[in-house]
């Protein structure tokens, strides 16, 4: 079993709202379909070995998120936080995602923030996404937290010292934070 449940979803591009905006866009949640809860190992195996990434489509989006979080700004655990972004090389993105998925089952991102000390906001990490982009793809690490600055930096430090290393990025532009308040949608 694992410490946490939780669900896989798919955003995907071409999914046609049912209650699109006036200006004709769909709702971003709309998009998002529920694809499996996990609660164990085998479960988790189960679901990634049979969701081939590269078959996603441009701006298309996978997402493991602790059981009742959605993958939206929006989501009341989501909307005081943030995330990590990693740009990779379409061709070393899925060992990359695989990777992170790994140290998010097991708790290896949820350790880098743990801070006794701190009263609120114990259960930092919220989920992963990656993402399918023009030239490459994107790998997302949600926190709860956005003013908890230790532990947003434990997390970048986390992720890079856990990766193999063909996967870190080289280049430091490739990877930032930024708050969800930050982004122009939010």
């Amino acid at each position: 079993p694992l410490i946490h449940s939780w669900d896989f979803w798919h955003d995907r591009q071409e999914r046609l709202s049912s209650s699109s905006g006036a200006d004709g866009e769909s709702q971003y949640e709309d998009r998002l379909e529920s694809l499996a809860e996990i609660s164990d190992v085998k479960e988790f195996w189960s679901v990634f070995n049979n969701f081939d990434i590269s078959k996603l489509k441009l701006r298309d989006s996978i997402h493991l998120f602790h059981k009742g979080v959605k993958p939206i700004w929006e989501d009341p655990r989501n909307a005081r936080g943030g995330s990590w972004t990693f740009r990779i090389a379409t061709e070393k993105a899925p060992e990359f995602w695989k990777e992170v998925c790994m140290m998010a089952i097991g708790e290896q991102l949820q350790a880098a923030v743990e801070d006794p000390t701190r009263q609120t906001f114990r259960d930092d990490i919220c989920g992963i996404s990656l993402s399918v982009r023009t030239k490459a793809m994107l790998v997302q690490v949600w926190n709860r937290d956005g003013d908890h600055q230790k532990g947003i930096e434990e997390v970048r430090n986390t992720v890079m010292e856990g990766l193999s290393e063909e996967l870190r990025p080289q280049d430091d532009r490739l990877v930032y934070y930024k708050k969800h308040s930050e982004h122009n949608g939010f």
